[in-house]
């Protein structure tokens, strides 16, 4: 565990990420020593009339080499299980995540389970403006003399980057980025995308960093989006902020850019029928022969209607979707025929006071009523057929929902300001926050399926998993989240720490559980509104220095130590802080569960194919029943992994003897962490 890690991160270089990459993508092209053979990888692609050159451009910065190596080292931090969250009624079942600690240890925790996997990335980092906050504040944990011999860097290098801490500076800021790219372009899916926030302080150098790690081919657009109203400003304002997108690879992106000028495209066309004044039975027509030609992205075609200025709208289904609740039940009157509808069977999505707000229903009578070209009507944004025997629906307009895609997002920073204080009880508890419309934009661009997962390793205040939980309400798509902050104080002298917030977690998890209960509130939406809380935690210096001193031999007059509880941290048994790390670490994520399994006198962790010994106290009798249990088949796994620090030597050899010759002739490895 610990000392494994620690070993391998003693012998780790730079370029080690990249060789495993490679490996893993090009294992022909080794040898058995482990040696690249690229003399071989380069005639295959001569054989493949692939033209190489050795000409281009590279970004070079104070501090790459150690970005390169911290991308290559592993975390030696452990994952905490928040126990009393996590058992909450809304929290015991979801699959969203809320980690708590540096990101870069999150991300490493995260690979060996999420690689390829997330669908969406969306980051808003430090932007190095000189006031806002950033400086490179890496401990090291080096001298100069050991970066020459790890890095492979010149002693006058070795002390500039050492240097670099307490700076706000690019190279700074570069080291601290690049390795969090790294590592995030190895979370996303292969039609993964990531959006990337900045300003102008850093937005060239975020631009070659990402051509760099995420490829020039992959990039799709460098988005514009007012981050306040312009105001008489003498000379040129600064009124706008970007947002960076690239996808995962460059087949991915050429479909992203068809889905974006297609629909470009469309609103084109209804200004192009809007001039030539078509009838508008003729133009919607148009435009369902333009989506069937251009094969748009699902859920786009809905928006095939217009109204009298030519603006693409759809119909939303209000009944309650499936599942195993109801929504409410009440009556719902035609304007025109004043007679009842019919109630979808399963009720509606809707509660009754969000149904009146939205077709300016006020004391029984509708607001305004408007007949439409078809015969059907519309009352604010809610559709009605031509009489009662058809179920209304919401309407949503197709320029509000793709305002991404025109490349310019019209919403200020001050929206998001308005928008977090509102529902925080009034109190301005975080600076700056993005503004929910923003991410919904962005976030509503990527066509997604049920348990997609989208991460944002920036929270700050939460806007990223605010949008989500909006988003999965609409449109009834399970989009899990995961939301990755440093405890960071919020300053003494602020308005969230006066508030009782210390930490800027803590802001940004009460925004989610505040968001939630309103979406829920307010819709009834059968989502996940809770998230499971974790915290990364690195071992004290006491505590690692006996992991790290411990022999395995000797285990048996150092088991009353008991190591495991050596991780006990606010209320959270060492155990489950062991089970939680390794089950991420062995792919079965953060939201596994593993199941219970009596021996003789001591229980086993099962998860898959996995059964893991962390506690104190297994005997030989207890060996022998597991061998049992595995030779009638009454348990399956390939793998016993074992805490090292908890079975006595003895034991151990008991273990690896008799797994290794099961008479059924499975194959069950043993596998000892310490």
């Amino acid at each position: 565990m610990i000392r494994n890690i620690s070993d391998h991160n003693e012998t780790v270089k730079p370029n080690d990420f990249e060789l495993d990459r490679l490996r893993t993508a090009l294992p022909e092209y080794f040898d058995s020593n482990g040696n690249f053979m690229i003399d071989r990888l380069q005639q295959a692609l001569q054989d493949g009339d692939v033209d190489l050159t050795r000409e281009g451009y590279e970004m070079k910065f104070l501090g790459k080499s150690y970005a390169k190596y911290l991308t290559s080292t592993k975390t030696e931090t452990v994952v905490v299980p928040d126990l009393e969250h996590n058992s909450k009624p809304e929290n015991a079942d979801s699959e969203n995540l809320y980690i708590v600690g540096d990101n870069l240890d999150a991300l490493k925790h995260l690979l060996s389970s999420y690689a390829g996997k997330i669908k969406c990335i969306y980051i808003d980092p430090p932007y190095n403006t000189g006031s806002d906050g950033f400086v490179y504040n890496d401990d090291f944990g080096f001298t100069a003399p050991q970066l020459v011999e790890k890095v492979g860097l010149t002693e006058d290098e070795a002390e500039r980057v050492l240097d670099l801490r307490g700076k706000s500076s690019h190279s700074a800021w570069l080291t601290f980025m690049y390795p969090r790219l790294q590592l995030g372009k190895e979370l996303l899916a292969d039609d993964g995308v990531i959006f990337i926030s900045i300003d102008n302080n850093e937005h060239a150098n975020l631009r070659m960093v990402c051509d760099e790690v995420l490829g020039e081919e992959n990039f799709i657009e460098s988005l514009v989006w007012n981050k306040r109203i312009p105001k008489n400003d003498k000379g040129v304002g600064s009124i706008h902020e970007y947002v960076l997108i690239y996808t995962r690879n460059a087949s991915f992106r050429q479909s992203f850019t068809m889905r974006k000028e297609g629909l470009e495209g469309v609103f084109d066309l209804t200004q192009k029928l809007k001039r030539s004044a078509v009838d508008l039975s003729e133009a919607e027509r148009q435009i369902k022969l333009y989506y069937k030609k251009n094969q748009l992205d699902r859920g786009i075609t809905l928006y095939n209607s217009l109204d009298e200025n030519y603006r693409l709208w759809g119909k939303i289904n209000m009944s309650w979707p499936n599942g195993d609740t109801f929504g409410p039940q009440y009556e719902v009157l035609h304007p025109i025929t004043g007679r009842p509808v019919s109630i979808p069977d399963r009720g509606w999505r809707w509660k009754y006071e969000t149904f009146c707000t939205a077709a300016g229903l006020k004391q029984g009578r509708y607001k305004s009523v408007e007949k439409l070209h078809d015969g059907s009507y519309r009352t604010g944004n809610i559709w009605f057929g031509k009489d009662e025997s058809i179920q209304p629906s919401s309407i949503s307009y197709l320029d509000e929902l793709s305002t991404l895609l025109l490349r310019s997002i019209q919403s200020t920073k001050s929206d998001g300001g308005v928008e977090l204080e509102r529902l925080m009880g009034g109190k301005s508890v975080f600076s700056y926050p993005k503004p929910t419309a923003l991410l919904r934009t962005l976030l509503g661009s990527v066509e997604v399926n049920d348990g997609d997962f989208f991460i944002d390793f920036f929270a700050g205040s939460s806007t990223s998993a605010h949008a989500a939980l909006e988003l999965n309400a609409d449109d009834e798509i399970k989009r899990r989240f995961i939301s990755i902050q440093l405890d960071e104080s919020t300053g003494e002298s602020s308005v969230a720490y006066k508030a009782g917030y210390r930490t800027i977690d803590s802001v940004g998890r009460e925004r989610i559980t505040r968001a939630a209960a309103k979406i829920k509130e307010e819709t009834d939406a059968d989502i996940d509104y809770g998230f499971k809380l974790y915290r990364l935690n690195e071992p004290s210096g006491g505590v690692l220095d006996d992991l790290l001193t411990f022999e395995p031999e000797q285990g048996a007059s150092l088991l009353a130590a008991d190591y495991v509880s050596k991780f006990d941290r606010n209320g959270t048994p060492g155990h489950d802080t062991v089970l939680a790390t390794w089950l991420v670490e062995d792919g079965h994520g953060l939201t596994a569960v593993a199941q219970k399994v009596a021996l003789a006198g001591y229980e086993l962790d099962v998860c898959g194919d996995s059964a893991y010994i962390i506690s104190p106290g297994l005997a030989s009798d207890d060996v022998m029943e597991l061998v049992r249990l595995l030779e009638n088949g009454d348990l399956a796994v390939s793998r016993v992994v074992v805490f090292g620090y908890s079975v006595t030597f003895g034991v151990m050899h008991e273990l690896k003897k008799n797994l290794s010759v099961l008479k059924s002739g499975r194959t069950v490895s043993v596998i000892e962490r310490l």
